[in-house]
């Protein structure tokens, strides 16, 4: 149903375009920054004795790729609706998924890691 929706309106509301533009700067607002890597080493030190710690630092690499990969994207998408960089096919399904209120495949995906399905 949702592919059958069409991409213009009619009326006085917000545009497709501007919807897209809103939600990704409103997501990008919200997008925390990346981990300290150095500091989360020193304050949580890998060891035999504490585990955890290592898992905690494996948690924060991965995390830091999936904020990384949600920043850019979302700038990415913001300059191809201005019209500052071309429209892929991984911008336009991006952009899609933001429209319908869905996670984008590729932070579920990237690079095959599944950083958000376990």
């Amino acid at each position: 149903m949702l592919k059958m929706q069409p991409r213009a309106s009619s009326g006085k509301g917000k545009t497709r375009e501007e919807i897209i533009g809103d939600m990704a700067k409103f997501l990008l607002s919200r997008t925390p920054e990346v981990f300290d890597l150095e500091k989360v080493g020193r304050k949580y030190p890998t060891s035999y004795d504490e585990s955890m710690n290592t898992v905690l630092y494996q948690e924060c690499v991965r995390y830091n790729g999936l904020l990384a990969e949600m920043k850019s994207g979302l700038i990415t998408v913001q300059k191809a609706l201005k019209g500052e960089v071309g429209m892929s096919e991984k911008l336009e399904a991006m952009s899609n998924a933001i429209f319908n209120n869905e996670v984008p495949d590729d932070w579920t995906q990237q690079n095959g890691k599944g950083f958000l399905s376990m």
